[in-house]
């Protein structure tokens, strides 16, 4: 049991746990420009349609990432393993 906990507080999301994944969790991320104008979809799929997909919808994902690393750095520093392994799912989910 306690050597799957030690492996477990290790990894998070395919990240190591210590310096490696302080320096992510320490970084904010942003959502990158799109390489194409929202309208060039066009009539296949709408600007509108591509400006909500890429600017609510993909940076929820960004946001949530970022709170995600944030309350995993905070229970890093507090050495709270239960709450870094809680955490996991969110930062792999949002962070792909």
């Amino acid at each position: 049991m306690l050597s799957s906990l030690k492996h477990a507080s290790r990894l998070v999301g395919g990240l190591r746990v210590g310096s490696q994944a302080r320096g992510f969790a320490s970084q904010s991320f942003t959502l990158p420009d799109l390489a194409y104008d929202y309208g060039e979809l066009e009539p296949s799929i709408s600007a509108t349609i591509m400006e909500i997909h890429h600017q609510k919808h993909h940076q929820t994902y960004i946001t949530n990432l970022n709170a995600s690393l944030e309350k995993y750095a905070d229970a890093e520093a507090k050495g709270d393993v239960a709450a870094m392994i809680a955490l996991q799912g969110a930062i792999k989910f949002n962070g792909g």
